[in-house]
């Protein structure tokens, strides 16, 4: 599965970005490889860690620049990927 991302800068490597990720508490904001962002998507797992009410626990593939790997993103900001719809 992949989450909505926006990029919004450019990382301290030219390989890298800085994308944001609207979750339910707000934005966050990660560095990521350029070449992870497709489709203005990161892939996030096969699957959420948790889900509630409309939200899902995702767990990011590097930290936060407020420190956090896990966050709550509302299941409209989840996107399957192309590998798993492959698979079914």
């Amino acid at each position: 599965m992949r989450v909505k991302v926006r990029e919004i800068g450019r990382g301290l490597h030219p390989s890298e970005a800085v994308v944001e990720i609207q979750t339910v508490g707000g934005s966050e904001r990660l560095v990521v490889d350029r070449k992870s962002v497709q489709k203005n998507t990161i892939f996030v797992g096969w699957r959420p860690i948790a889900e509630k009410k409309g939200q899902s626990l995702i767990e990011l593939p590097r930290e936060t620049m407020s420190g956090t790997w896990r966050v709550w993103v509302k299941q409209n900001e989840i996107v399957p990927d192309e590998r798993e719809a492959m698979r079914a």
